[in-house]
């Protein structure tokens, strides 16, 4: 079931319902995580609630919609641990730079070493949840449902999951910002905000005459047969650096991307393909022109 989940910390976010939860109710569960049955879902700290559409079902004697209420909580991180975890976090050049542009930094569970409990979630005793349905397990196929929302929601804004341990992301962007590296990658820039002035610059584009001075325009011939085109002055230059942080900024599964693959691979892999045809297609367009 981890596979509904795009990145890694959605998917070990998952890993801990599906170790201590019925196999068939975690199944039907996903039908419940979209917003055709979610009539109201909300998040408040470390406590989430919802109401979800059930099922109609006569031979159980439903015959209207019903409605169901559900609660899940984590358990919170103390803010001792936190005090320490942010410290800790401040000195570490890897995790800052995964926050800033919007990532969960594949260690940051060795920020919280003397904590009871990780960022992410191991078992069952660190999520409580109860749901209003007359199924007796718990949790159940709607208790499910909200957490795989959640998933997806932690998929694409990782800084929940710090809300969601007891740690305001206000307070997790500010020691961002004051460690030295936070400084260093980008002073007035937050976490969740990357400041992209520069990658929005227009660039600059060298011109170049379009008629070489070698050539009579009034000379016919070589307007129908062709010349060799002027060298390019751009020709041998690396190309200008392209800066990513747009694309970084919206992550690896950004909300219009519904593919499985990453967002940032995919467009890797055609700016890839793009830059090797140019030179082949250039060729071709001289033969063309030259003919």
């Amino acid at each position: 079931m981890t596979s509904q989940s795009k990145t890694w910390w959605g998917r070990e976010f998952l890993a801990a319902l599906e170790g201590f939860m019925d196999s068939g109710r975690l199944a039907r569960g996903q039908s419940y995580a979209g917003p055709r049955r979610i009539a109201a879902f909300a998040i408040k700290g470390n406590h989430v609630t919802a109401t979800l559409e059930g099922n109609i079902n006569p031979y159980f004697g439903v015959h209207d919609v019903p409605y169901y209420d559900v609660e899940v909580t984590l358990t919170r991180i103390a803010q001792k641990h936190w005090r320490t975890a942010l410290n800790r976090l401040g000195d570490n050049a890897n995790w800052v730079a995964h926050l800033i542009i919007g990532e969960m930094p594949p260690t940051i569970d060795g920020a919280l070493a003397e904590a009871p409990v990780g960022l992410l979630p191991a078992s069952g005793k660190e999520i409580r949840s109860k749901c209003s349905c007359p199924d007796w397990a718990n949790p159940c196929k709607h208790v499910a449902g909200v957490y795989y929302r959640v998933a997806g929601m932690i998929d694409y804004d990782p800084f929940l999951l710090f809300e969601l341990r007891g740690l305001d992301r206000k307070r997790l962007f500010e020691a961002v910002r004051a460690s030295e590296f936070g400084a260093a990658l980008g002073s007035n820039a937050s976490p969740f905000e990357p400041d992209l002035t520069a990658a929005l610059e227009e660039p600059r584009v060298p011109v170049v005459d379009s008629v070489p001075p070698d050539i009579d325009p009034a000379d016919q011939r070589d307007f129908w047969l062709g010349r060799p085109l002027p060298r390019d002055p751009a020709a041998g230059r690396p190309p200008p650096p392209v800066s990513v942080l747009p694309m970084r900024r919206a992550g690896d599964y950004p909300e219009f991307w519904h593919s499985d693959a990453s967002f940032l691979e995919a467009m890797g892999e055609a700016y890839d393909r793009i830059a090797k045809s140019l030179p082949a297609s250039r060729d071709r367009d001289l033969q063309l022109f030259n003919r």
